[in-house]
């Protein structure tokens, strides 16, 4: 039975790491398809709508950028949060595109990615085929903050299950015959792939 048990989380692994790696090879396609001009085009909008705005503030919280406070324009008096600011400032960087290709993403901070699934990736608007009817630029963008999402869940799935399969049989061998160290490159080799796709 525990033989059973350790191969289906096995299974689960190749399975979380087959979905994670497609992810983030469509996502850095995506942003090597963009163009300079595509990005000078969103920063020039004054006021740019509401999905592409939606997608900046995703980006400025994988980059940790702050929002600018403005008082809010309906007129209520109170202070908003306002990232479109920091998101121009973001847009103007000529290495925008390179630092999110370089993105260092086996280590995205937990409160970043809480955030992130929070209030950007469960939205059923923040989907690149949406965002694609008003931007080309921030699909692709909307792409790549939602393959950091599953590839950032899939590494902090799979290396306890792995560490589980490893606990299970009494022993650091795996169903397959593999080592616990080698079970423990699955996730490795994920990320080797994933930087094979720059």
């Amino acid at each position: 039975k525990a033989a059973a048990e350790s191969k289906a989380i096995k299974d689960e692994c190749e399975a979380d790491l087959a979905e994670a790696l497609p992810a983030l090879k469509a996502a850095i396609k995506a942003l090597n398809t963009l163009k300079p001009s595509d990005i000078s085009l969103m920063k020039s909008m004054k006021n740019p709508p509401h999905l592409i705005r939606f997608v900046m503030e995703a980006i400025c919280v994988m980059r940790q950028v702050k929002p600018d406070r403005k008082p809010d324009p309906s007129g209520t008096g109170k202070m908003i949060e306002d990232f479109w600011g920091p998101s121009q400032k973001l847009l103007g960087d000529m290495n925008f595109l390179d630092h999110l290709k370089s993105y260092d993403k086996d280590h995205i901070p937990p409160k970043v990615i809480k955030v992130i699934r929070d209030k950007y990736t469960s939205n059923p608007d923040f989907n690149p085929k949406v965002i694609a009817s008003v931007s080309s630029a921030a699909e692709g963008l909307c792409s790549w903050v939602s393959a950091m999402d599953i590839y950032d869940r899939v590494a902090k799935v799979v290396a306890p299950k792995e560490r589980e399969t490893e606990r299970g049989g009494g022993s650091t061998e795996n169903p397959d015959g593999r080592s616990g160290g080698e079970a423990s490159r699955t996730k490795g080799s994920a990320r080797q792939a994933a930087a094979s796709q720059r």
